[in-house]
């Protein structure tokens, strides 16, 4: 089975060192203070504490670039329509559309809050392995049944992958031509149907073969994490550059929101 790419869950930086619960809790804060920021000063700052946190990771430059590629390639497609959709200061027209100061800011904004928090992100969480992300959402009180749902998607998503495969090529070797008619549509809706039957008994086999090992509805890993004086000074940095960005929010310059 295909393994799912963990580029950058192996390194020796603080961040990876610190506990995973502190890690998740200090991505979720920093996240939430980035989406508040309302104006271009607050949205620079979200960029570089993303920045802070990858260098303090120490991250590979070449895949955390081709990673923002991903999502500025989607970003991009924003600078299209909310420059000429927002009402303002006309700027510059484009085949009689016109571009607005406010817009160009907006879209501004979202570009540099977006990139902060994929840095930030990828700087806290991209530094462990999904088991160990698991046990930081467990430690974090996290509702057992969607860490069980977390990790049994990142488990089995390529094993449905997989069994999609075989019913596709099975379909084709008898015959299945896809095109845009009702015999294709028809055809598509079976595999769907077949997939998610046989996921479902997948599914319980794999349950009933855990019960009998004595799964007990948590999850446990062989490394016993705790809480130390770097991880709490990590919290308070995070704490320290959310609160700026949100003080910075109120400023009266740049965009608001």
């Amino acid at each position: 089975m295909e393994k799912i790419r963990e580029t950058f869950s192996s390194g020796n930086s603080a961040i990876h060192r610190s506990h995973p619960g502190m890690r998740v809790l200090c991505a979720l804060l920093f996240s939430i203070a980035a989406a508040l920021a309302s104006n271009l000063y607050s949205g620079l700052s979200v960029l570089a504490a993303g920045l802070v946190f990858v260098l303090l990771a120490r991250l590979d430059p070449v895949h955390l670039l081709k990673r923002l590629f991903y999502v500025n390639f989607f970003i991009a497609f924003l600078w299209v329509f909310i420059p000429f959709s927002h009402q303002g200061e006309t700027v510059f027209s484009v085949w009689g559309f016109d571009a607005t100061r406010e817009g160009i800011d907006l879209a501004l904004l979202i570009t540099l809050k977006s990139n902060g928090i994929i840095l930030a992100v990828t700087a806290f969480l991209a530094t462990m392995p999904v088991q160990v992300l698991g046990a930081g959402m467990q430690w974090l009180r996290v509702p057992d049944s969607f860490c069980r749902l977390f990790l049994f998607t990142y488990r089995y998503v390529h094993v449905i992958g997989e069994e999609y495969t075989r019913l596709h090529r099975a379909a084709v070797m008898r015959g299945f031509v896809p095109a845009n008619n009702l015999r294709t549509y028809r055809t598509y809706a079976w595999l769907m149907g077949m997939l998610l039957v046989r996921s479902w008994d997948r599914a319980h086999r794999v349950w009933q073969a855990m019960l009998c090992r004595g799964f007990d509805g948590r999850f446990h890993v062989l490394r016993v994490f705790r809480l130390s004086l770097a991880d709490w000074m990590m919290l308070g940095v995070v704490v320290f550059l959310s609160a700026g960005a949100l003080l910075l929010s109120f400023s009266n310059g740049g965009l608001a929101g």
